[in-house]
């Protein structure tokens, strides 16, 4: 069976998994990829997307001549992807499957499109290979678990969902060939150890998909040396600079990093960067990432009162713990990116002063900051549906997929013009400390033109070494992307 995957604005973990799953099941894929430089998250402009039009896509889709579309579709993607399925659809007239976390959060919502014939909840391998095996047999397809299926007669088939992979050894490593001809695959390889959270975090769409698994194990990880084979791979093939561990929390386990620092120093001893948490910023963890080569490290704060961050947010992180975990990540001479959101609900200007203060004490190599976006399911979404911070007619827009966690604020917050204003300046104010009394005036004086000038002064400051890569791939993306969609 052929399958056409689309995806736009960066590269995809998750359907580079897919395709290789299927690949290694006899299956034909190809993507066709737009990379959105005019609608990313940071800035709207509409001007960069004349360079991959709609024609190129669809050009190249009907050259492929698949029997399935496939969507993998982040909430805030939504909008995009619904226009581009709707455009192929009409082209291809082939059935359509969408998965992902958007699909998965609200079933319910997306089947209803009428350009969606199947929806994959949870993880996908599985379902999707069996449902190609039943197209190709010409059997029903009804029945399999995973999917909800529409009948020829419009009738919606809501399967149970099937057990977690338990064990990741078993699929196949990502199919990074997938984007690399696009130009999608940067300097700073992407890749993931594990699936799944240690955490209970209220505002991230983890807490929504760990409650469909009550009973199983969620977070899962691979062993050591079927990473360490997977990178020595990508090594060869792809000759990067260094590596991006995209785990949610890369730190949580200190005897599988000791095995993986010995072997990736043997085997790879290239730079990396990881995500952990103040709970595991502890010393003997650090000394295993400083000794594997790691040297940096983004660490989630989120908030810097303690009443938001343990009561709303369910981290149960004191000031001193945060500030002792920054200290002790220097100690390692590791770079800091702390994270800060702001527009929580019952957040007020008090708190968001309390995070720059905070901020201020942890002496971050680069703050990344984000508006609260209330992705659907969450629990904290449904908080603030409850406590009137989010009306019906908003919660709308976000099951539509607009807005986002850099540009927009949906909640009906009496401090809007206070979540912009932190949102935009804590970045430089972390770096520039001259510019510091100045800043804070403009923290106190009407949000304005200045703030947003201020805003896209602080777009490289969230995570710079990452923006300098970002950027200068971005004329290698659109150069490779033209010459894939316009080739037989």
């Amino acid at each position: 069976m052929r399958v056409l995957f689309y995806y736009n604005g960066g590269v995809h973990i998750g359907v580079e998994h897919l395709s290789s799953y299927l690949k290694s099941k006899g299956h034909e894929v190809e993507l066709v990829f737009d990379p959105g430089l005019g609608n990313n998250f940071f800035l709207n402009l509409p001007v960069l997307n004349k360079f991959i039009t709609d024609d190129l896509i669809l050009k190249k889709a009907k050259k492929f001549k698949p029997d399935i579309l496939a969507f993998s579709i982040i909430t805030n993607l939504y909008p995009i992807v619904k226009e581009m399925a709707k455009k192929l659809k009409k082209a291809l007239n082939v059935p359509v499957i969408v998965g992902g976390i958007h699909p998965t959060s609200i079933p319910e919502y997306v089947i209803e499109e009428d350009w969606v014939d199947i929806l994959c909840i949870g993880e996908g391998e599985e379902p999707f290979e069996e449902l190609l095996d039943k197209m190709e047999k010409k059997e029903s397809i009804l029945n399999i678990r995973n999917l909800w299926v529409k009948d020829s007669e419009g009738e919606i088939h809501k399967n149970p969902l099937r057990p977690l992979i338990k064990d990741l050894n078993i699929l196949p490593f990502a199919d990074k060939s997938l984007f690399y001809k696009y130009g999608a695959i940067s300097s700073r390889i992407m890749i993931m150890t594990s699936r799944g959270c240690p955490f209970h975090c209220t505002f991230c769409v983890n807490s929504f998909r760990k409650s469909l698994y009550p009973n199983e194990q969620y977070l899962r990880r691979r062993t050591v040396d079927n990473v360490i084979e997977e990178l020595i791979l990508l090594k060869k093939e792809y000759k990067p600079k260094a590596f991006r561990f995209e785990d949610d929390v890369f730190t949580y386990n200190l005897g599988w990093l000791k095995e993986f620092r010995q072997k990736y120093l043997e085997h790879i001893n290239l730079p990396f960067h990881c995500y952990l948490s103040p709970t595991t910023a502890t010393d003997p963890i650090l000394n295993e990432l400083k000794l594997s080569g790691c040297t940096s490290v983004a660490m989630g704060v989120q908030s810097g009162d303690e009443e938001i961050r343990k009561k709303l947010l369910k981290r149960n992180h004191s000031d001193e713990e945060i500030i002792d975990a920054a200290r002790r990540i220097k100690e390692h001479k590791l770079k800091l990116v702390s994270e800060f959101v702001f527009g929580f609900p019952t957040e007020t200007p008090k708190e968001m002063w309390k995070s720059l203060r905070l901020n201020e004490k942890l002496n971050a190599y680069n703050t990344s900051t984000f508006i609260f976006y209330p992705f659907p399911k969450t629990e904290l979404a449904d908080y603030c549906l409850e406590n009137n911070y989010l009306t019906q007619e908003n919660y709308e827009l976000i099951k539509r997929g607009y807005g986002s966690f850099q540009l927009t604020s949906l909640l009906d917050h009496p401090y809007l013009d206070e979540i912009y204003k932190f949102k935009a300046i804590l970045p430089i104010y972390n770096k520039a400390k001259i510019l510091k009394p100045f800043l804070r005036q403009m923290l106190k004086v009407k949000y304005g033109f200045i703030h947003k000038f201020l805003y896209i002064f602080s777009i490289p400051l969230i995570d710079f070494d990452e923006f300098i890569i970002r950027i200068i791939a971005i004329p290698r993306m659109i150069i490779k992307s033209r010459r894939v969609l316009n080739s037989n």
